[in-house]
């Protein structure tokens, strides 16, 4: 991402902001190793993609907790290997195209109540990127 700052007025797109280095996992992955990817890579969430790339999904801490309170037991170390990602990811993510203007992002992650956006093209190949974080960086 760029460190210039951004004024959402003048038109700016998602690829001013986006961050294109983007970490994803598997379905398959177990959630206790999703657990040591979170806090590895220090990211809330990740998109999760097909074998070929694809995005599949999206899956959050918040997606652990809400199994959690759902009584999904996701409290030993057992219960961790035996739950997938593709167990509790989100399926219906909010997704953006490269050019769309960051105050309509903006909008859209408020109306949908989503903390990140995944940026892709038209093969739902994954692009980038766009969190709140990165939205309040251009109050800086």
């Amino acid at each position: 991402m760029s460190s210039e700052r951004v004024d959402p007025a003048d038109g700016a797109t998602v690829e001013r902001l986006m961050e294109s280095n983007v970490r994803t996992v598997s379905a398959e992955l177990p959630v206790a190793s999703l657990e040591e990817f979170l806090l590895g890579e220090e990211i809330g969430g990740a998109p999760v993609v097909e074998d070929d790339g694809r995005l599949r999904g999206i899956v959050s801490k918040t997606d652990i907790v809400r199994h959690l309170a759902e009584g999904l037991d996701l409290t030993t170390a057992e219960a961790l290997n035996d739950v997938s990602v593709g167990d509790i990811m989100t399926e219906d993510v909010v997704t953006v195209s490269i050019d769309e203007p960051v105050s309509k992002v903006a909008r859209t992650m408020v109306e949908q109540h989503v903390h990140r956006v995944i940026v892709i093209d038209d093969e739902r190949t994954i692009r980038g990127i766009l969190t709140t974080f990165d939205l309040l960086k251009l109050l800086t």
